[in-house]
């Protein structure tokens, strides 16, 4: 298990569109990067914007979520869950 420490925050990311996927239940979202500072801030985790951005899918918040931020990945920054 990752570092809370080290795990990447909003502020980590530069990029206009932070799109999200998963998966297991396919599930794919796009969302603006400026709404969701202004929504949670900069500080949030994407660990925890993951929980958030995944509910509704019966996976969420279990060990069975698979969702992942693919923008995180070409950025090169971790993702630990």
């Amino acid at each position: 298990m990752a570092n809370k420490e080290k795990l990447p925050r909003l502020r980590d990311y530069k990029g206009e569109k932070i799109d999200m996927a998963c998966h297991r239940c396919e599930r794919y979202g796009i969302y603006e990067r400026k709404s969701l500072l202004k929504k949670f801030g900069a500080s949030v985790q994407f660990v925890s914007l993951r929980r958030v951005l995944a509910i509704g899918c019966d996976d969420a918040g279990t060990t069975k979520c698979d969702a992942y931020f693919p923008c995180l990945l070409s950025a090169n920054l971790e993702f630990g869950q």
